[in-house]
């Protein structure tokens, strides 16, 4: 676990802080950290660490994953909900057992943040961060798949579930997006 930390950490910067447990002192399912950079400047990146301990099956392929998952928020933010919402996504994919795989849409269920349309959750690869980051090579059996989750609007979602996840990633390309702005309208 050693050499993913500084993985991570040559990626996101120092660890700053992390929890195991909730507010009310209970074992939280994977420990959420939270580092001191983000992609770009004003930026920082949370993360699960201990979710690839637990191989999780594709439903696609069958084939089992090992991932982390990661979210990006301004700096000058807080962390809004922003561990609860790690910790919650967590255990959904360790209750199922299944990975959460590229296009993958989580939602939605209303308001993620106060004051934001923001009501579901997009899982794609960390494309904010250089190639490197995709993917930790543990060993010649397990590799650790990074996955980032992006805040997105039910118009959003309604899109991917409709057009694919495929034409939403075009759609992000051509009018690039502040995926980091909580309070952004819809590209759709």
């Amino acid at each position: 676990m050693d050499k993913f930390i500084q993985f991570l950490e040559n990626h996101l910067g120092m660890i700053e802080c992390g929890c195991t447990n909730d507010d009310r002192g209970e074992r939280l399912p994977v420990q959420i950290v939270k580092y001191s950079k983000g992609p770009f400047s004003g930026t920082k990146t949370f993360s699960t660490l201990g979710l690839s301990k637990v191989p999780l099956t594709s439903y696609v392929s069958g084939k089992q994953i090992w991932q982390e998952l990661i979210f990006i928020s301004y700096s000058n933010i807080g962390n809004l909900n922003i561990p609860a919402l790690l910790t919650q996504v967590s255990q959904m994919a360790l209750d199922s057992s299944t990975a959460f795989l590229r296009g993958d849409v989580i939602g939605p269920y209303g308001p993620i943040f106060e004051d934001s349309n923001l009501e579901a959750l997009y899982v794609t690869g960390p494309g904010y961060f250089p190639d490197s980051f995709d993917a930790f090579k543990v060993d010649d059996k397990k590799t650790i798949i990074m996955a980032w989750l992006i805040p997105i609007t039910s118009k959003e979602a309604e899109f991917i579930k409709q057009k694919g996840w495929e034409e939403f990633e075009d759609k992000l390309v051509e009018l690039d997006p502040d995926l980091i702005d909580f309070k952004r309208e819809s590209i759709i």
